[in-house]
């Protein structure tokens, strides 16, 4: 049964949200494993009032949140209960998973309300928060009261739907930052879908099969950007440190990413699901709006 800490505990916490599933999971194998239980919480005023389900044996905190600790005191159901009654079943609902990396704590939280999502929490009794290198993939959050479970209880965070494709360089990453500081969380890339297959020696009717048929299957819409202009996607690929095998045909994987839309678009496959978004020539800004407006209008 996990074990409460009760008391003044610090709650001094860096926080993530992974934008790249597979590199999670990279990451999440090289740490030790430790345990993991379902929480649900609720709050009245600015209490959090949780039950921790341990394969169906449950515990109860009320949470008082300070400026650098909280104050955690065991509760009994009744009280819990009482709670999430006054609050008509309203709760936050996560899975979450505890690991060791080093002298850090990794809490990751699977979210299945009021959303689904994942948020990763490192904290450390040992070591200097700052030191922590996240992995690729991941992008920070600390800082940002959207992140807050208190505010996510209230509905923070506008969206979680959305897959963002495109050739290296195009702009996900940017566009990816700038909507999380509004709540708005995106996946970079369906590696197992979308990027694996859009490779010049696969059949376009064969890729697109495959595309159409995942689309019929998810809850996500996916958005590909295209940027035509080539001295601009070159730019950016040669100030980076490291280059890919990619990175070299960035533009020809441009264009095959917009080839594969138009093939899609012609023949009625997009299913309402897939969308794209003409990078070329905008600024940062108008580029984040033009993929923020296909989100918000779904």
């Amino acid at each position: 049964m996990v074990e409460l800490r009760l008391g003044l505990i610090n709650n001094i916490e860096r926080k993530f949200i992974p934008t790249k599933m597979d590199f999670l999971k990279e990451y999440l194998q090289s740490l030790k494993y430790v345990e993991e239980y379902e929480l649900i919480q609720t709050y009245k005023s600015n209490v959090k009032f949780r039950c921790y389900n341990d394969h169906n044996n449950f515990k109860y905190t009320r949470n008082i949140k300070m400026k650098g600790v909280t104050d955690v005191a065991e509760i009994d159901e009744k009280t819990f209960l009482g709670v999430l009654r006054e609050n008509n079943n309203k709760c936050i609902r996560k899975i979450r998973k505890y690991y060791l990396d080093g002298d850090f704590e990794i809490n990751v939280d699977y979210f299945s309300e009021p959303l689904s999502m994942i948020m990763v929490e490192v904290e450390t009794d040992s070591a200097s928060l700052e030191s922590y290198k996240p992995p690729r993939g991941f992008i920070e959050v600390t800082g940002n009261g959207k992140y807050e479970n208190i505010e996510i209880f209230h509905g923070s965070i506008i969206s979680n739907n959305t897959i963002l494709e495109g050739t290296d360089a195009v702009g996900k990453t940017t566009t990816i930052i700038e909507l999380l500081k509004e709540g708005i969380i995106c996946q970079d890339r369906c590696m197992d879908v979308i990027s694996v297959n859009m490779l010049f020696d696969i059949p376009m009717e064969e890729r697109v099969a495959k595309y159409q048929e995942y689309l019929k299957h998810i809850d996500k819409n996916v958005i590909i950007m295209v940027n035509n202009d080539k001295e601009e996607l070159e730019k950016r690929i040669n100030k980076r440190e490291k280059l890919s095998e990619f990175d070299s045909l960035s533009f020809e994987y441009n264009k095959l990413y917009k080839d594969t839309y138009d093939y899609m678009e012609n023949h009625n496959m997009l299913e309402d699901k897939m969308f794209l978004v003409n990078c070329t020539g905008l600024t940062v800004d108008e580029q984040v709006n033009a993929v923020k407006k296909i989100i918000c209008k779904k």
